[in-house]
């Protein structure tokens, strides 16, 4: 069984991602995060490094898992419900409720970030503009 569940994007094609470090969050563009040879991004606000895996939003995970939870439910109580229908006539019963769906957290978008044009590795991202007036740590490369 295939199950995907998007990542989305604001209107410009940035991902917002989220320092496991810090907890600073930033924006990339989605086919630089995409791309093949990004394994590890460092953090534009601390410049540590992680697995790019690794810094996807808390709050993108909540609405993930969420939607992926409603997803199992409804699956688990359309499996029941036919073998309840089978039973019928037989001296075992049990009666299946659908079960309630959770609303999956909303997700914001972050307006109060400005795009940095990072010329060692010709890419832009977003970054809190309080930021912007300190160091900035490439994602892709670590240059400061």
């Amino acid at each position: 069984m295939d199950f995907k569940i998007s990542i989305p994007t604001d209107s410009m094609g940035f991902y917002t991602l989220e320092c496991p470090h810090c907890k600073g969050r930033f924006k990339a563009q989605a086919g630089d995060i995409e791309a093949e040879d990004t394994l590890e991004l460092f953090c534009p606000s601390c410049g540590l490094v992680g697995e790019s895996s690794r810094y996807l939003p808390s709050d993108l995970i909540e609405h993930a898992q969420t939607i992926a939870l409603n997803y199992m439910q409804q699956e688990m109580f359309n499996s029941l419900k036919k073998t309840s229908r089978k039973m019928k006539g037989s001296p075992i019963s049990f009666r299946v409720e659908k079960p309630k769906e959770e609303a999956p957290k909303l997700l914001t978008e972050d307006e109060d970030l400005e795009q940095v044009e990072l010329h060692c590795c010709n890419k832009t991202i977003k970054i809190n503009m309080d930021q912007k007036f300190s160091n900035v740590y490439c994602p892709y490369c670590g240059v400061n």
